[in-house]
């Protein structure tokens, strides 16, 4: 059984502050680089849990920023990592051959009152992302990509809102919080350590739900509903396929969510 492991890093218990790679030597610097072993940290227990269930592959999608956010060198060695720019879409390999999809180092969506780096996409744009009238981040976003190929999302770990946040819309889903957020820069964390013990448990527990967790789904056509922090949506943006609904509002219309996806980011339709 493959499963496909997304990864984020604002979800990491230890993580609170946005990442900033500084200069080497300087303190910012520093806590990237411990950012990145706290994140690899609690992969390998991820990895650990769903091969303890009964996985035979794990792909792992180095998610965060640039795309080089996991310690390469210090990843479980069973894991393919997909990592790098300029990606030929936002979910690559993840198909109808994978049994399940999970993340780790979760964060909640945009506006998410409490929720400690919370955001969808960009942190600085976006206030909320709708699919026929459901509101959804990034966690959204990978459960109906997912479902699209029938793949269910069985589990996740990262902040108590983003766990909140999939179980609204994966019921019986499994998760770790491993930290509770206070604000948008602070959280109440656990322990790197015990936060990879609950971690490779809830992963082992989470491959037992393959089977009778649903996919998710939604009514096709999609209408695709953008709400921005700042009123910078001006009438020229109605191109592409995209209606202006207001200066805070557009929506785009797709097929399904590969199609929309491709709209959004200029990506070619996977084959």
């Amino acid at each position: 059984m493959k499963v496909y492991l997304m990864t984020d890093l604002e979800g990491v218990a230890g993580v609170w502050d946005w990442d900033n790679r500084g200069e080497p030597n300087m303190p910012a610097y520093e806590e990237m680089l411990r950012s990145r072993r706290l994140l690899t940290g609690e992969v390998n227990a991820a990895m650990a849990g769903f091969f303890d269930g009964g996985a035979t592959e794990v792909i792992v999608n180095d998610g965060h920023g640039a795309g080089y956010t996991i310690d390469i060198e210090d990843v479980d060695p069973r894991a393919r990592v997909i990592h790098g720019q300029e990606r030929p879409f936002w979910l690559a390999l993840l198909d109808e051959t994978c049994a399940a999809t999970a993340i780790v180092g979760a964060h909640a969506k945009a506006c998410t009152d409490g929720a400690n780096l919370c955001h969808t996409m960009s942190h600085t744009t976006v206030a909320d992302y709708s699919v026929n009238g459901v509101s959804m981040g990034e966690i959204g976003l990978q459960a109906l990509i997912a479902g699209h190929y029938g793949v269910p999302f069985i589990f996740l770990s990262g902040d108590e809102y983003a766990c909140r946040e999939v179980e609204e819309l994966v019921p019986g889903v499994g998760t770790v919080a491993t930290k509770a957020g206070l604000s948008r820069r602070s959280a109440c964390t656990l322990a790197p350590p015990e936060a990879r013990i609950r971690i490779r448990q809830g992963a082992r527990d989470a491959m037992g739900l393959i089977g009778t967790l649903e996919p998710l789904r939604l009514e096709q056509p999609l209408v695709f509903r953008e709400r921005r922090i700042q009123p910078d949506v001006h009438p020229e943006a109605a191109t592409g396929g995209w209606r202006r609904i207001s200066e805070y509002e557009r929506e785009l219309g797709a097929a399904d969510v590969i199609e929309l996806m491709c709209l959004m980011y200029g990506y070619e339709r996977p084959r």
